[in-house]
């Protein structure tokens, strides 16, 4: 592997990692949001020759409820309700 692309790998791992540490969505939604975005994203794949535009939109949408679910990490939530994070006890609850 080139070093550019170990680079990328790397930076992507810390980000995944960041992210991991500061979730802010419970397991239960974390596993509905990568359900939707893998259906999502599935979807937009299919029809991407038929309809391009609202298909790189599903793509899109599809591909941040996988990033969400995969990180427990909502930038949205947390512009929006930025002291409702998941808690210890939550946590310890989910399994």
């Amino acid at each position: 592997m080139n070093t550019k692309t170990k680079e990328i790998l790397d930076d992507v791992k810390d980000r995944l990692m960041d992210a991991a540490e500061h979730r802010n969505i419970a397991n239960s939604e974390r596993l509905l949001s990568v359900g939707a975005g893998a259906f999502i994203l599935y979807t937009g794949i299919t029809c991407l020759f038929k309809s391009p535009l609202s298909a790189l939109a599903e793509i899109t949408a599809g591909g941040f409820l996988l990033l969400r679910g995969a990180t427990g990490y909502c930038p949205v939530k947390d512009s929006v309700c930025p002291n409702d994070g998941v808690t210890l006890a939550d946590r310890h609850m989910e399994g």
